[in-house]
């Protein structure tokens, strides 16, 4: 409750005994190493929409620049669902219950 005393005026979060996260008796050298995330995945994600050039623009630069932005979308969608995968399968190997 001390510790509840040095905070400012928003109080305690909460009062009743909470036990830590981690074992404090648990061994030091334990280590977890999840799977790596799907390849590609970084790079795909980091793609940018195609440069719209400061000018005056002719049907076909508009065509074009709309159908990499389209090419794009659909390419992040399957990056993102391959990623999503990915999460729920560490997710369902490696979490506590």
């Amino acid at each position: 409750m001390f510790a509840c005393l040095s905070l400012s005026a928003g109080g305690c979060a909460s009062s009743k005994f909470e036990p830590s996260a981690i074992d404090p008796a648990a061994p030091n050298d334990i280590h977890v190493t999840l799977p790596a995330p799907p390849a590609g995945i970084e790079a795909c994600v980091r793609a940018s929409f195609p440069e719209i050039p400061d000018q005056s623009l002719t049907r076909s630069d508009v065509v074009r620049i709309i159908g990499r932005a389209k090419v794009l979308d659909r390419s992040k969608a399957a990056c993102g669902a391959r990623a999503q995968a990915w999460i729920d399968a560490v997710r369902r190997d490696f979490a506590k219950p």
